[in-house]
């Protein structure tokens, strides 16, 4: 399995990652929240700073952030794009 990933000038410095799995495969880009001091004092479920709150992942053909068309999908079905998925971890133990 080959993981690459795609950075770009425009792309937030935290919280945001595309990368790309080759056994998919597909581009993906996930968007994630991460606790913070503050985070802590409000949910017991949460242990450190900087565990995942919860997390968007997105299916992608192209960077959102610079419009440049994400390499090695040329034999990917496009139509499968768009697939999502959320999960929330807050309320984990």
């Amino acid at each position: 399995m080959t993981i690459k990933a795609h950075t770009c000038h425009a792309l937030p410095k935290s919280g945001v990652y595309l990368h790309f799995d080759d056994e998919v495969p597909a581009w993906t880009l996930n968007i994630q929240k991460e606790a913070s001091e503050s985070d802590l004092e409000e949910n017991h479920h949460l242990e450190n700073v900087g565990d995942i709150i919860w997390l968007t992942s997105l299916n992608i053909l192209c960077c959102p952030f610079c419009g440049q068309q994400l390499p090695g999908l040329d034999s990917v079905d496009k139509a499968s794009y768009g697939y999502f998925q959320h999960n929330d971890f807050s309320r984990w133990n």
